[in-house]
């Protein structure tokens, strides 16, 4: 494990500098999480300067070794000049973890403490696909400083399974800005109306794109009335084609890519939103439906358990079940007192646990941490981080308006 050579904190010292596939606007959830980090460190007193590095490019694949190596020259810079207190490795799966294994080789040449932040939700598949990946995983977290997980499965399987040290694992859910915050509160769709449903997620099986339609043509068949917001990339002809091959092609709109701000405006403006994935950890969007009282529909993946309760959070549904997807919409279309449960508790959990300005306090908890040898080894998390980590699950404010 890599030390900071001097006692400052790394705000005093030098940038973060977060090591991110497509950057801000290229990097999915991974860019938007980013983004949503640097904005709060911009907006906090005494928060550390950023950096944030392309390692993949947005365009072909076959260009990103092209990418990867400009960012490499530049972290390089960066490092030799010591303009750089942290590296922070935002890392998912598959050619992700050859890309950061490089960004930590260069870290590791300067002495440079980094933390690796898993987000791939399709890690465990990876890791046990051969010995090359599970050999480059673990190289790549017994050298980081730091380990991020989005959830308590996570953590367990980086220590059961991968053999990372427990010691340097820390769990922080995501978090997001609050977009609800001056919203009414949320009425339910009147009785018979049509419904308005939002999905906004790069456009895959492993997002459940495939069960959404055949849910929707489900609902067709027995006289439900709705229309689907599509938003996101991927495989968009494809969907489509699917959508006119089920006869719900004109209950479907598909938007292809969707900037942040109109995505919190989606999400203001729709009844419901859907996230029937197969692989998750913990999705941006989900946070953002709480944080705007919209009822969110889900399946127990990933971190999602962890953190959303069936009829009384959200509604969790199987994987890949039409017919259950299909049932929750109509369920919460016709079950007005439901529809404002899960909007006012949601907003609530939100509340409690996701807020963005706790998150950050947190995450730069985690990055002096490692400027303290004493730390290095400790047995639990530093009293710094673990206080602003309970911030983010202290008493639930009063509601208010909303």
């Amino acid at each position: 494990m890599q030390k900071s050579r001097n006692s400052r904190s790394p705000a005093s010292r030098g940038a973060v500098v977060f090591a991110t596939p497509g950057a801000l606007d290229g990097g999915g959830g991974i860019g938007r999480m980013t983004g949503y980090i640097v904005d709060q460190f911009a907006e906090s007193p005494g928060a550390p300067d950023t950096v944030v590095l392309d390692t993949r490019g947005t365009g072909s694949v076959a260009l990103s070794p092209f990418y990867l190596a400009g960012t490499l020259a530049r972290l390089s810079w960066l490092l030799a000049r010591r303009r750089a207190s942290v590296v922070h490795i935002n890392v998912s799966e598959k050619g992700s973890f050859l890309r950061k294994a490089a960004v930590q080789a260069v870290a590791g040449l300067f002495s440079c403490p980094t933390v690796v932040h898993l987000h791939g939700a399709s890690f465990v598949e990876y890791f046990e696909s051969g010995a090359f990946p599970r050999a480059i995983s673990r190289w790549l977290f017994d050298r980081c400083g730091r380990a991020v997980v989005l959830g308590d499965n996570w953590r367990d399987y980086l220590v059961q399974s991968v053999g990372t040290d427990p010691h340097k694992i820390r769990v922080l859910y995501n978090a997001v800005p609050d977009i609800g915050a001056d919203l009414p509160a949320r009425e339910a769709p009147p009785h018979g109306a049509e419904l308005s449903l939002l999905v906004l997620a790069n456009l895959s099986e492993r997002k459940g794109i495939g069960t959404l339609l055949r849910a929707c043509q489900r609902l067709k068949e027995r006289g439900q009335r709705f229309h689907v917001t599509i938003g996101g990339g991927g495989d968009i002809d494809g969907y489509r084609a699917m959508a006119a091959s089920l006869g719900v092609a004109e209950e479907c709109r598909f938007l292809g890519w969707v900037s942040r701000e109109d995505a919190h405006a989606h999400i203001k403006s729709h009844d419901v939103l859907l996230l029937p994935s197969t692989h998750e950890g913990l999705p941006m969007v989900i946070l953002e439906a709480l944080s705007a009282q919209l009822p969110v529909i889900t399946t127990p993946v990933g971190s999602i358990p962890e953190v959303l309760t069936d009829g009384q959070t959200a509604r969790i549904i199987p994987v890949n079940d039409p017919a259950a997807l299909a049932d929750a919409i109509a369920g919460l279309g016709s079950d007005p007192d439901l529809y404002r449960k899960l909007a006012e508790n949601g907003r609530r959990l939100f509340l409690k646990q996701f807020v963005i300005d706790a998150y950050a306090k947190s995450l730069q908890a985690v990055y002096q941490e490692m400027d303290r040898p004493a730390a290095e080894l400790g047995t639990g998390m530093d009293p710094l981080a673990e206080t602003a980590s309970a911030s983010a699950k202290a008493s639930v404010p009063r509601m208010g308006g909303h």
